[in-house]
Parts: C-alpha cells; structure tokens; sequence
C-alpha cells in the first residue's frame, strides 16, 4: 500500500465539525442548566410557600389571642427551638405599624420589596433568600409573615459555582476530545486526498489507499477508491498499450517509405528527374513522422500517461542550451537572443520535456520576429513557483486568438504562411500540466508575445 508519509493536517473541516458539535454540546448543557435551576428553584418555592404559610397561621393566632406580647413570645419560642430566621410586621388599617419584629438570627428584612412582590401574587413571595405571606389580621389589620431560608441562598450560590467549575471545563475538554476524535475519524479521508495528490504529481496510477479495519463508511469508500483506481490504471495502461501500437504501425510503413526514397535517392543518377520527387516525398515523410510524435505526445499527456524523469534541474542551465541551440537560427534572422536568469535557480522537472517545451516557444518567437529582433529567454521565482519565461517583441497574437493557440492543430491567420501543423503550443501545455504546472501568455499586436511557464518548485 501507499504511505503518502506524514499527514498534512487541514482541520477547517474537523475544526467546524467538532465546534458545531461543541456549539450543540454547550447549548446542551446549557439548557440542562437552565431548566434543572428552574426546577430546584420552584421545587424550593414551594417547600418555602409551605412552611411560611404554616407560620402565618401561627403568628396570626398568637395575634389575635395575646397582641404584640404573645407574638414576641412565639417568635421567640420558634427561634430558640427550630432555629428559624422569621419576621413579622403587622400594619393597621392607616398604614401605621402596629408590629415590627425579627429574630435575633434574622438578616434584614427587604419589608418594601416583599410587600410590593406579595400584593402582586396575592398571598406569598420570594425576594433576596426570604420568602413572605401576606394576611387579614381582623378589624382592617394586615400582617406580613417572612421567613428567611439561607440552605436556599447557599444551594443557589453553590449550583451556579458548580456550572462554572465543572461544566465549563467539561466543556473544553468536550471540543478537544470531539476534535481528536473527528480528526482519527477523518484519518481515511485525508489518506485518501494524500493519495490523489500523490498520483497527480507523479502519475504513479499503483499508488492505492490502506483499506481501515472494521466496517464502516470509511472502509467503503476505501475500497470504492481502490476499485476505481485499479480500473483507471487499466484504462491508462491500455491507453500506452494503444498509443504504443499506433505509433509501430504508422511508423513502421513511415520508416519504410524513408528508406525507400533515401535508396531512391542513392540510386538515382545526378540528372534523373525523379531525385526531386524522392527528395518530397522523403522531407514530407520525415515531417508526418514529426507530427506523428508530437500527436502521440499530447495525447500521452493530456490522459495522464506520460513519462516523466524528474531532476533536479538548474533554470539557467537549461535556457542557455535551449539559447544555444537556436544560435545559429537566430543569426540567420538578424535576431538577437538573451538569457537572463539567476544562477542556483533549481527546481525538479524532467530535462528533455521542459528542453523541448522552451525550443517551440523559441522557435515560434524566432518564426514570427516582425519588425522585432529580439527574443529574450528568462527565469524568475518565488516560495513555491519558478516561471520560466519567452519573450519576444515580434508581431504579436490578436485577442480574438489567444483563447485559442493552446488547441491542437490551430493556427492564427497570420501564421498559416510559416511552416508548422500547429501542435507546438499544445504540446507546450500537455508537458507543463504534466509537471503539474500551468501555461500563460500576454501579447500585443505589433509589440510582441511574453508566454510564460508556471512550475512547482518541488515535484
């Protein structure tokens, strides 16, 4: 199985799974929350509402039976038996307080808010830990009973620290734990585009995912993939298998036909008329062969079959031979070429492709020089490109054919005069996307054509 090495982690997918999944486990626990202090809250109300409403009837007894003394007296009996934090306030019908009390272990009373709170229920409220009831006491009297429970105030401090001191580090450690685990569940996947990286910068079709263990939806997709590459790796082998016997049965009659007219030719006297159809018909046979090639090369490279020998290559380098090459083609021209690039510019490209794709580009500059005399060959980089660049100042390609002179077998009105089948720039394209780069180009009419190749520093 391919291993595509140490795995790149991308975690916008698993980052956004695991924090949708953490949103989901907050608002949760937030309603958990939410909804069990609602229920303790009322279950407390009611136990409160209970045993104030017990205390009222009391203290009104006592009230009704022995006045302000008997009440102070029963007060003081709870407190010293129970421990209760009551108070108590009676008011006559002209708003003057008849009675005002507390026990000596009560906090102080909120008597304004809770008498407000109680008009509005109507007969028991809730303010700040006490809880109050409100009574007709006879004669136009009301009495107000309060009852103080700190278990409550402390069971509601202690419930909201308890939110802040479990539940939110449970939730923290809920999103890492669901981001290590989207991020072991996802481990299929990523193998799986590490693997499809793999085959389209270096066309190895064996490369296949390891199949994970268990049954499950990545184990699927796994083996889906697998199937799929096996039969695609069929497809690009039959492919070679096709384009190999095309090209031994076009160039086998080709080869036969070079040989014959080349005897011709060796056979025939000096004078004979036929030499000059032999020579024809052995230059157009050497030109079918060319473009035969050259078919079979962009048809190789645009199904993902060829061959590449990657190597470290120099960038100046390789210009200067592509300039010493078309040396002499250029003198002929009155043209001028230059190279200018920066020494220890290296990338990783196969020499003999790249070596090519730069001559047409050179041989094209030099076909269509116009008024222009010079071509210069160039090469820059950055992090993670270098773009090796022709330029020339020739006549330029008109707008309306640039979308057009990457496609096999197109040519530009102005260059069906030149010799050519209009293979070259697209053979240019089909080595560049090869190297897994890309091909560009600027031109002017009557000023020139900058085509630049856009390729990966590392294979």
């Amino acid at each position: 199985m391919f291993s595509a090495g140490p795995e790149r982690i991308n975690w916008s997918f698993s980052l956004r799974l695991a924090l949708a999944v953490g949103a989901v486990f907050a608002a949760a626990a937030v309603a958990i929350y939410l909804t069990t202090g609602a229920l303790l809250d009322q279950a407390f109300s009611r136990a409160e509402a209970a045993l104030i409403l017990d205390r009222r009837e009391d203290l009104l007894l006592a009230w009704q039976e022995g006045g302000a003394t008997a009440l102070g007296g029963l007060m003081h009996e709870i407190e010293t038996s129970t421990g209760e934090q009551l108070a108590v306030k009676v008011e006559r019908p002209d708003g003057t307080v008849a009675f005002a009390g507390a026990t000596a272990n009560a906090p102080e009373v909120p008597w304004d808010e809770l008498i407000r709170a109680t008009s509005v229920t109507g007969e028991v409220a809730a303010s700040g830990g006490w809880t109050a009831a409100t009574t007709a006491a006879g004669s136009g009297t009301i009495l107000h009973a309060a009852r103080f429970s700190p278990v409550r105030a402390d069971l509601s401090r202690t419930y909201h620290g308890l939110f802040l001191r479990a539940v939110v580090p449970l939730l923290a450690l809920g999103l890492v734990a669901s981001v290590l685990t989207l991020f072991t569940a996802l481990s299929p996947l990523r193998r799986t585009v590490g693997v499809m990286r793999h085959i389209v910068r270096t066309g190895d079709w064996a490369a296949r995912v390891a199949v994970p263990r268990g049954e499950g939806e990545m184990r699927n997709l796994a083996e889906a993939f697998n199937a799929l590459l096996e039969r695609q790796q069929q497809l690009v082998a039959r492919l070679r298998q096709s384009l190999d016997h095309v090209a031994h049965d076009l160039r086998t009659p080709l080869t036969r036909l070079q040989v014959t007219a080349e005897s011709g030719l060796s056979a025939a006297a000096p004078d004979n008329p036929a030499r000059e159809s032999l020579a024809d018909c052995l230059e157009e046979a050497q030109r079918v062969q060319a473009t035969l090639d050259t078919l079979l090369d962009v048809a190789e490279a645009e199904a993902g079959a060829m061959r590449l020998r990657r190597e470290n290559l120099d960038a100046a380098a390789i210009l200067a031979e592509v300039a010493e090459l078309y040396e002499f083609a250029a003198e002929e021209r009155g043209a001028r070429l230059e190279v200018r690039a920066e020494a220890g510019l290296v990338f990783a490209g196969d020499r003999v492709r790249l070596r090519r794709a730069l001559a047409n580009l050179t041989d094209n500059a030099l076909k269509y020089l116009g008024d222009g005399r010079t071509v210069v060959l160039s090469a820059s980089a950055s992090a993670d490109l270098v773009v090796l660049q022709v330029r020339d100042d020739g006549m330029g390609i008109a707008p309306a054919d640039l979308p057009r002179i990457w496609d096999r077998l197109y040519r530009a009105d102005q260059s069906r005069s030149a010799p050519g089948m209009g293979l070259g720039l697209s053979l240019v394209k089909a080595i560049v996307e090869a190297h897994d780069g890309q091909v560009a180009v600027d031109s002017t009419p009557g000023r020139g054509s900058t085509f630049r190749l856009l390729l990966p520093r590392q294979a």
